[in-house]
């Protein structure tokens, strides 16, 4: 086992926070007589590693310029003496002089050999026998274009035996990128048939991890790498037989819903959760009883369920806010994947509940809830909002199958979208036109009667992201300050609109950061040294983009309208329109297809192109139309409120509430 030397100095990155601390550790270093050789490759690495704090401008506070001045000029010598000892390493002395490196040097050792050509001294035997002798190497290897090129063949067939080569290649095509981690190298000469074969030679070993196969069978087939579908379905096959062994092993955490409508109910709508994680849900009978007429029982899914916000946005979709710190960093996640925790699947469980439930009682009141979302578009919609006249909704019978319903309801769910598209662009609804496209509508495609319906924070205003986390982010510490530590806010934002808090109870480290929002005009400190929000307007439309990520334009007042528009102007925000949201198409696409999701249910292609379940399967049929069922009742929810911005702009009206 390699050695590592706390006391020595490294260099990880611009961006690190443990620049100073590293500098201080070499200050001696740069204040002494550098030597005429160097015989410790160690003692040079610790050189370039020093070296490059001044490559990329990073001095300490205490330096004056003189003591910059100078030690720029030492790190100009360092760096002829790092090239005259790498000149002296050969096929020779290259083994010993591996074995000697500390362990925090390797990655330098590797950074000079293949940006400095050294690897062309070292020959691919000498190369084999080293990545041999320590096979964890390859994963460093890889990280240097310029030895991935020479020792192309000779790391192809290491790949090809080395047991962690398929999580290498899904690390490289598949997870998320990293930020400041070093992009990894395929050599050339791994084909895309090689590339199967790991894959395939991992699914049949013994030492897989669970979170790997999952990436396989979700794998987006590319160019350079692909797997047939009996591989997928090979690790399809072992991911369920793999997680129902962990969770008969481990167990789990239980949770569940309960949905009810009871008689003289005293609120319209309650919720609780018990010891059990059971969340108890009731909604009034007696209400939905009283309020039976059919446009209102739609608007149920709102105002009882939920399933759409004060600002008729989709309350469904999973939401980065929402995600646990442990949801976030944990295990391995595809570039691809539709990124859901507890929050969504929670979600998920509760609005299937609802509208499984909600069925039978509107059956009770001897309607449906086809009827219902068919009365909606084709009546109320023309009646409130002047919608086209001639609209159609097909509805399945009550005597079809769930196989048979899903089938008829996946085209007419396409049918709404082209309906509501034609409206849009024409006015009308030119059926004839209609049917001359055949192709599925992209839900991105949709478009909105209205301009600049939605406001998008800028993520390339990096300066502005920088405050909203401060301010809601979790994860800093603006939030932790005496006297308020015991009391547990979790933002910053929580803290200032709950207390009064004083400037100078901030340590020195926080009172930069308190003073970059101060330049930026988000507060200010009051005559009794107490801190203040200023411009409440933008700091509230900064807190719904970094919940919600998006806000509805035409759902805000004047006054944060007008400040949402110069927020415009200073690029900190953008407008777009469409009848989704950005977050939405992506729910949507997460059920229906694959096109933006390797992990999608794939429901639109399964029904529409017959490679669904087997017709005997009723409850995958079941939960399939309930499933596509909600889809269109939050389809139409969406359509309501864009037909009713609309209107609302027409008449003149201030704000679009509904």
């Amino acid at each position: 086992m390699r050695q590592h030397d706390l006391n020595r100095v490294e260099f990880y990155s611009k961006e690190d926070m443990a620049g100073p601390h590293h500098l201080s550790k070499g200050e001696h270093i740069l204040r002494s007589e550098t030597k005429s050789s160097y015989t410790d490759i160690n003692d040079v690495l610790e050189l370039y590693n020093l070296k490059k704090y001044f490559d990329n401008e990073l001095y300490l506070k205490s330096w004056t310029q003189d003591d910059i001045s100078n030690f720029k000029q030492k790190a100009t010598e360092y760096g002829k003496i790092i090239g005259q000892f790498f000149l002296t390493i050969t096929d020779a002395n290259i083994v010993e002089l591996h074995g000697k490196l500390l362990q925090g040097y390797i990655h330098s050792f590797w950074e000079i050999v293949s940006n400095h050509n050294v690897f062309k001294r070292i020959s691919k035997p000498t190369f084999t026998v080293i990545l041999e002798s320590e096979p964890h190497l390859i994963k460093e290897v890889l990280t240097h274009k310029g030895l991935v090129d020479y020792y192309h063949t000779e790391l192809k067939d290491f790949l090809l035996t080395y047991s962690q080569s398929a999580e290498i290649l899904l690390g490289f095509y598949e997870t998320e990128n990293e930020p400041h981690r070093n992009p990894k190298f395929i050599p050339k000469s791994l084909t895309v048939a090689d590339k199967e074969n790991i894959i395939s030679n991992y699914l049949n070993s013994t030492d897989t991890n669970l979170n790997y196969i999952g990436l396989v069978k979700n794998l987006r087939n590319r160019n350079d790498f692909k797997i047939s579908d009996k591989t997928r379905l090979k690790a399809k096959r072992l991911y369920k037989s793999e997680t129902e062994k962990f969770f008969a092993d481990k167990g789990g955490m239980a949770y569940g819903i309960s949905i009810s409508f009871p008689e003289n109910a005293e609120k319209l709508k309650e919720v609780y959760i018990d010891d059990k994680l059971v969340a108890h849900y009731s909604y009034s009978l007696d209400f939905i009883k009283e309020n039976n007429r059919p446009y209102l029982l739609f608007k149920n899914f709102k105002y009882l369920f939920d399933f759409i916000d004060n600002q008729n946005r989709i309350n469904l979709v999973s939401k980065k806010s929402k995600l646990g710190l442990f949801e976030k960093i944990m295990g391995v996640h595809s570039q691809n994947e539709y990124r859901i925790g507890i929050g969504f699947s929670f979600s998920e469980m509760t609005s299937q509940g609802q509208i499984y439930g909600y069925n039978k009682i509107v059956a009770d009141l001897n309607t449906s809830l086809e009827d219902i979302l068919h009365f909606a578009f084709t009546t109320a919609f023309q009646v409130k909002y002047g919608f086209a006249d001639n609209a159609r909704f097909s509805i399945p019978s009550a005597t079809n199958s769930y196989f048979e319903k899903v089938r008829l309801l996946a085209p007419e769910f396409e049918s709404i979208l082209k309906q509501f598209k034609l409206f849009v662009e024409d006015g009308n609804i030119d059926f004839e036109l209609l049917q001359i496209s055949s192709s599925p509508t992209s839900i991105k495609d949709i478009p909105s009667l209205n301009t600049n319906k939605y406001i998008y924070f800028n993520a390339d205003n990096k300066e502005m992201v920088g405050c909203s986390n401060l301010f809601f982010s979790d994860q800093t510490l603006l939030a932790y300050v005496e006297p308020f530590k015991e009391d547990k806010y979790h933002t910053f934002f929580d803290l200032l609109v709950n207390e009064q808090v004083s400037f100078n109870n901030y340590e020195e480290h926080q009172k930069l950061q308190l003073n970059y929002l101060i330049d930026k005009g988000f507060i200010n400190v009051d005559n009794n040294g107490f801190i203040q929000i200023k411009n409440t307007e933008r700091l509230f439309v900064f807190k719904d983009l970094y919940d919600n990520e998006f806000i509805s334009f035409y759902h805000y007042s004047i006054e944060f309208q007008t400040e949402i528009l110069q927020m415009v102007n200073e690029n900190i925000v953008f407008l777009e329109s469409s009848l989704f949201s950005k977050s939405e198409q992506s729910y949507f696409n997460y059920f229906l297809n694959k096109s933006e999701f390797t992990n999608g249910l794939d429901l639109r292609n399964s029904y529409l192109h017959g490679t669904q379940a087997n017709p005997n399967e009723i409850q995958k049929h079941e939960y399939a139309y309930f499933k596509y069922l909600k889809l269109l009742i939050l389809t139409m929810l969406k359509i309501d409120d864009d037909l009713q911005i609309s209107k609302a702009i027409k008449d003149g009206t201030e704000r679009a509430n509904g």
